[in-house]
């Protein structure tokens, strides 16, 4: 509602000058003054913005408008605002209307309805345009760009639910990210929840566990729990989100031995699309509990988990590296490898990747043009049994060994994976077990005599052992029997973005004879969104459960920036033609 008092007479028209406040439910803009002149023009004037535009009558005493509103360097941001509304005059001049802020690069972005949801935070609001709204929005994977309506940057949980409640008022999605690696959809239009700032960490040795805020990368739980000579469950990298990768099911390094890190969360607080906050385990709401656990973001915000951690000081591992230029050559020692793996016990994890680099300047000279077979392994065993484990992989002549019993926090040292974000295209999927035509096909990728260029990221993770035991604690995620995670990862400058992808979709079509058409949830990225590939990640009985628990916790849809199941059962129809951007 657009309240003013006027500077002059009342009358038939607006023409004159007026002066007062617009209000947008609990606050209000600052002061403003628009004049409407005879000729049918009307301009603005703020403390940060300066707008013209035309304005007509209509019926005695109503009126309308519309104008654009521009910046001045005063609002310390850039952009515009088109501006309409209808009008009348009784005495005073009142009116409502409807805005729409675009950015200074011209993309549209909602203001009206979001304005006021700063008043109910205790953390930063931030808006397109506003000093730094770019880099609390941006996420790890450059290649998708994010333009939500609003950031909140939560101080607390009772910013998340007041967030959350705001959303759902206002009929806005909701999207939610720690440190960015998951957030692999666009979140235009959305109140875009950061929750980097909730970093609550406390271990209690005695019960060996440890309490994690929603904010935290799993460096710093591993720094503090090896404090104490204890461990947890993370994977490959120290700079992923803890719940992310917990809400992911959480393939750690170490997933023969242990199985998925979602094993061994005792309980999570989470709120719910009802603004919430709930705290769930196998006692309260076991459910829920079993749902987020590998339904990703579909279910909730998780604000906070707490985690079993494990008496794990050191492990054994590292990396093998053989040339890869020799078809022949890459094809026997991947051969050997998965010979090998038929012969290890569950303490023993492995993977294998398959690197082709280009020959440029800027790539480091022991790598620059090559082809490699990489074998990285992590077994939690002693140090001599696991030396001797390896003599047959040793035997194949290694250019380079760096396999050694480390301390616990060095064991993200093993995978060399990116510290800062990226710009790639990254598609996973589930194999089953590899035979002597699949090692020919998957050191092709390689061969430098294959046409195609470099092809700089492929992985195969062997799974089995404990993960296809049942976990202690029942939860959504899980490999369906297969015997190894495969994932791509290429470089993706948005000028070759369909080139790369249809490069990553040829990889697997030419997989296709092994894939077990499944893939973790974990593993799920930008182009998993549809509804049919994100069904890929469960079971059908899983899916099934996880999509009428959708339509009980969340069958409006709300947390829909994500890979999303869609709600089903008594009270809800799933809603397969839905915009999940």
């Amino acid at each position: 509602m657009l309240e003013t008092n006027s500077a002059a007479d009342a009358v038939r028209t607006p023409v004159g000058v007026w002066t007062g406040r617009a209000h947008h439910g609990a606050q209000a803009d600052p002061a403003f003054t628009i004049s409407f002149a005879p000729d049918g023009t009307v301009a603005l004037r703020t403390p940060a913005s300066v707008g013209t535009g035309v304005w007509s009558t209509g019926e005695p005493g109503r009126f309308s408008y519309e104008l654009t509103e521009i910046y001045t360097p005063a609002a310390g941001r850039s952009g515009r605002v088109r501006i309409q509304v209808e009008a009348h005059l009784d005495g005073g001049y009142r009116g409502t209307g409807t805005t729409e802020t675009y950015t200074s690069d011209g993309v549209p972005a909602a203001w009206h309805d979001v304005i006021s949801l700063g008043a109910r935070i205790r953390g930063r609001t931030l808006y397109p345009g506003d000093e730094g709204y770019e880099e609390a929005g941006s996420g790890w994977l450059l290649t998708v760009r994010h333009r939500p309506a609003a950031v909140v940057v939560a101080a607390d949980a009772d910013d998340v639910a007041a967030a959350v409640r705001f959303a759902a008022e206002a009929g806005r999605p909701v999207a939610v990210q720690s440190t960015g690696h998951g957030k692999s959809v666009p979140s235009d239009g959305a109140v875009f929840i950061a929750t980097g700032e909730l970093r609550e960490l406390s271990v209690d040795p005695g019960e060996s566990t440890a309490r994690i805020g929603a904010g935290l990368r799993w460096g710093a739980v591993v720094a503090a729990a090896a404090e104490h000579g204890l461990a947890p469950l993370c994977g490959s990298s120290a700079q992923v989100g803890v719940m992310g990768y917990l809400t992911g099911g959480g393939l750690p390094l170490a997933c023969r031995t242990y199985g998925f890190a979602a094993d061994y969360v005792r309980s999570l607080d989470v709120v719910t699309a009802d603004g919430l906050l709930r705290t769930v385990s196998p006692d309260q709401e076991p459910d829920l509990f079993w749902a987020v656990r590998g339904g990703k973001s579909n279910f909730g915000v998780v604000v906070a988990a707490e985690i079993e951690l494990l008496p794990l000081r050191t492990v054994y591992g590292g990396e093998l590296s053989y040339a890869g230029e020799d078809s022949r050559h890459a094809a026997k020692v991947f051969g050997a490898y998965l010979a090998w793996l038929k012969e290890q016990p569950d303490e023993m994890s492995s993977s294998v990747s398959l690197l082709r680099f280009p020959d440029l300047p800027q790539m480091p000279d022991d790598v620059r043009g090559r082809s490699l077979v990489q074998f990285r392994v992590v077994y939690t065993g002693d140090e001599e049994q696991g030396a001797r484990l390896l003599e047959p992989l040793r035997a194949l002549g290694p250019e380079k060994d760096t396999c050694r019993a480390m301390p616990y926090p060095e064991i993200d040292e093993i995978y060399p994976d990116p510290k800062n974000p990226v710009m790639a295209h990254m598609r996973g999927a589930l194999l089953h077990e590899l035979d002597d035509e699949a090692v020919k096909e998957l050191v092709s990728f390689i061969d430098p005599s294959a046409p195609g260029g470099p092809f700089p990221g492929l992985e195969i993770r062997h799974l089995g052992g404990a993960l296809d035991r049942s976990p202690r604690r029942s939860h959504a995620a899980g490999t369906q029997g297969a015997a190894f995670s495969l994932w791509t990862r290429m470089p993706a400058p948005p000028e070759r973005a369909d080139a790369v992808r249809e490069i990553s979709d040829g990889v697997l079509e030419r997989l296709r004879k092994w894939d077990t058409g499944a893939v973790l949830p974990g593993f799920l990225f930008d182009h998993d969104s549809t509804p049919e590939r994100v069904r890929r990640a469960y079971t059908e009985a899983d899916y099934r459960r996880l999509a009428e628990l959708k339509a009980e916790y969340d069958p409006n849809l709300l947390f829909r920036i994500n890979h999303t199941i869609l709600p089903v059962g008594d009270g809800a129809v799933e809603r397969r033609g839905l915009d999940t951007g």
